[in-house]
């Protein structure tokens, strides 16, 4: 076996990564194809740990000239190296508190003459000022690296007042930018969002939007081709250890990781892939810290509805139109919009309207949304542990068939996982926030459900596809199990043996009054 890999977990600075023998997977074939087709001007928008940070470093250095770098990359042979200076200013690490004039001038970089200066060491606050001056002194004109331009909007998202401040700020700032086209090289520039007014894109009306254009698809991100050649030996290695098939073990990958679209490729985060491929184990690694905090906040102040989101995504109906995917207006944010942006929705496919239908785009995405579910609708006082288990017995009884055990489950879902609930939130709709819960439950044991489905006569409340066979669920509150199997007979049964050899049907009843569960089966 080669010499074992090591990875870059945390370096986001290429000359540090290369330096260090650290592995990168070579991205410069597609990166050379940026840099001689797509223009001067770019902007491309990716979830958070995809590798915008580490793909502005390469670009910097590319135009630094700094060839030795590259050595064993494609790139090395295709590129002039000549030497440019270069502005690179990321805003990954600003908070709420920080002063944004200030932040800009301690992190803006100027990178010329092998000296790196500081914005603040300049006379003047002006970026087209310095464009000029940095190009004049250099004798060519400057590359400029914009990363996270829209972390110091969307810390604010809560804060709408705030947030349009922040904006109406970058007007000035980027303002000048169109009027030094002469002095500027590249502009590259990335986000996990595109907001609309912006004043960017309307001071840069030029600046091409590649998040989405197809050759550009797997510019940062792995493919499946890519990771099959690259950890050949690794995933041998591990799939012997887990006493599994290669192709065996690489299924089990994808369904855990991959489902990343941006265009016409299925992608995986490399932060998923670099961890599991160092500690040779499944794990969350992307989404271990959970919905990012500025986009989780703005949610939870306007009180959105997580669950319709995961019942639509499991029924297909979850779509928005391209121009709403494609670009945020900030005072009408859309929940699947920023959940997308932010990675744990992905496109599922786009219809003949311009309709972007979204999924959730891998078994790590899924669990993170159905836990934030669970943070939002429990608060913080529920555990995982729990949730799993009552979720095993739940979903061991509908398989096996054993109307006792899902009685037994459900039981302990309503009155030990959800004790602590005031009444009034199942009192509202007692029977959706019933299916809710049990759905949610079935989905922690990586069960796929469809939840709503709808035919000519009605909607079943939840059904379960499994090899030839469907279990139906039919959920009643203060009713009786009997006319939950008979609703099932009457209106849905013959629709699903047009599809499955056989139709279990499941009749659920709660009687709240008695705090009694009773579960019927009919085969």
């Amino acid at each position: 076996m080669a010499e074992r890999k090591k990875f870059p977990l945390g370096t986001q600075d290429f000359e540090t990564l290369k330096k260090n023998s650290e592995f990168y997977l070579d991205k410069t074939p597609q990166l050379h194809s940026l840099l001689e087709n797509s223009g001067r001007y770019n902007f491309l928008s990716r979830p958070r740990r995809f590798g915008k940070s580490l793909m502005l470093s390469v670009l910097k250095n590319l135009f630094l000239g700094n060839k030795e770098l590259f050595e064993g990359l494609y790139i090395y042979d295709y590129f002039e190296f000549k030497k440019y200076p270069v502005l690179h200013l990321s805003f990954a690490g600003i908070s709420k508190s920080d002063d944004l004039g200030e932040y800009i001038k301690y992190n803006g970089k100027i990178h010329i003459d092998e000296k790196v200066i500081k914005i603040k060491d300049f006379d003047y606050f002006n970026i087209g000022a310095i464009l000029e001056e940095t190009s004049q002194k250099a004798g060519q004109p400057a590359v400029v690296l914009i990363d996270e331009y829209d972390k110091p909007i969307l810390v604010h998202l809560k804060n709408v007042q705030k947030a349009e401040e922040v904006r109406d700020f970058f007007q000035g700032f980027y303002a000048p930018v169109k009027d030094s086209d002469q002095y500027i090289k590249f502009f590259m520039m990335t986000g996990l969002t595109k907001l609309m007014k912006m004043s960017i894109f309307s001071e840069l009306n030029h600046l091409k939007d590649i998040s989405f254009v197809g050759r550009y698809t797997d510019l940062i991100g792995y493919t499946q081709n890519e990771v099959e050649k690259n950890f050949r030996e690794e995933i041998n290695v591990i799939a012997q250890k887990k006493d599994k098939g290669v192709q065996q073990l690489l299924q089990q990958i994808k369904e855990e990781y991959n489902g990343f679209n941006f265009g016409d490729k299925q992608l995986y985060n490399p932060w998923d892939i670099n961890n599991f491929i160092e500690n040779e184990a499944f794990g969350y690694y992307w989404s271990e810290t959970g919905i990012p905090s500025a986009i989780s906040a703005y949610m939870q102040s306007t009180a959105v509805d997580i669950q319709n989101i995961i019942d639509k995504e499991r029924n297909n109906t979850l779509s928005v139109n391209e121009m709403k995917l494609r670009v945020q207006d900030l005072q009408q944010l859309q929940p699947e919009v920023l959940l997308f942006n932010a990675g744990y929705l992905a496109i599922r496919y786009k219809d003949e309207k311009n309709h972007y239908y979204l999924k959730f785009p891998n078994k790590e995405a899924e669990q993170v949304m159905l836990e934030y579910f669970l943070d939002l609708s429990l608060g913080k006082n529920y555990d995982l542990d729990e949730w799993k288990e009552v979720s095993n017995q739940i979903t061991s009884g509908i398989f096996a068939k054993n109307q006792e055990t899902i009685q037994a489950g459900i039981t302990k879902l309503i009155y030990q996982n959800c004790a602590h609930l005031p009444y009034d939130w199942h009192n509202k709709n007692p029977e959706g926030w019933l299916k809710s819960m049990v759905g949610v439950a079935i989905r922690m044991n990586n069960i796929y459900y469809i939840g709503e489905n709808q035919n000519i006569i009605g909607r079943t409340d939840l059904h379960i596809p499994k090899d030839d066979t469907v279990y139906v669920l039919e959920f009643k509150v203060d009713g009786n199990t009997e006319e939950a199997i008979k609703q099932i007979e009457d209106n849905y049964e013959l629709s699903y043996k047009n599809s499955f050899a056989k139709v279990v049907k499941i009749g659920i009843n709660w009687d709240r009054q008695g705090k009694e569960v009773e579960a019927l089966l009919a085969l």
